[in-house]
């Protein structure tokens, strides 16, 4: 039996800003990409997380165009989502989304809670158990988050965690 602790939401959503955002403990980013490919179709990622560490590129990924630096891995042009390594152990996958190329800098080392994140610093908020934009206990964390994205100024952010799925959108 369930306790309520390891209930998960069906649907939350907000906005902040110009973004739009839903949180669910019922799909994953592979259902995500496969109902609403256009998401990521034609766009560039730059993926922060697989598997809560950096994209380890395999050579047939380079060689179609992706690239690596400072342990974020940037996509080329999106022709194919679902051919886009994620979900490989469960989640812990965190991508940004826009529609030309980007580089971000590299990720923060530090904890983000001592030492104030810079741009083109990136914290790696999917790593986080307690990120979770629907939860006021995680004000803390999510304000660094929203201030992370006023930098960025992705089109979207997808992060699937351990209980939940983040999609963040201005489109």
């Amino acid at each position: 039996m369930n306790s309520m602790a390891d209930a998960k939401p069906g649907l939350v959503t907000g906005s902040r800003g110009g973004y739009r955002w839903l949180t669910t403990g019922q799909h994953d980013l592979h259902t995500l990409i496969e109902r609403c490919p256009q998401i990521v179709t034609g766009k560039y990622l730059a993926v922060t997380s697989q598997d809560s560490g950096p994209l380890a590129l395999t050579e047939e990924e380079k060689l179609v165009g992706w690239q690596s630096r400072n342990e974020i891995a940037y996509s080329p042009k999106v022709q194919s989502p679902l051919a886009i390594r994620h979900g490989a152990c469960g989640g812990f996958d965190e991508w940004y989304v826009f529609n030309s190329p980007r580089d971000l800098g590299k990720i923060w080392g530090d904890n983000v809670f001592e030492a104030p994140i810079k741009p083109e610093e990136l914290c790696v908020f999917v790593n986080f158990g307690g990120f979770e934009l629907h939860n006021p206990e995680s004000e803390s964390l999510t304000s660094i988050f929203w201030k992370q994205l006023d930098w960025i100024q992705p089109e979207s952010y997808i992060a699937d965690g351990y209980s939940f799925l983040t999609f963040v959108t201005r489109n």
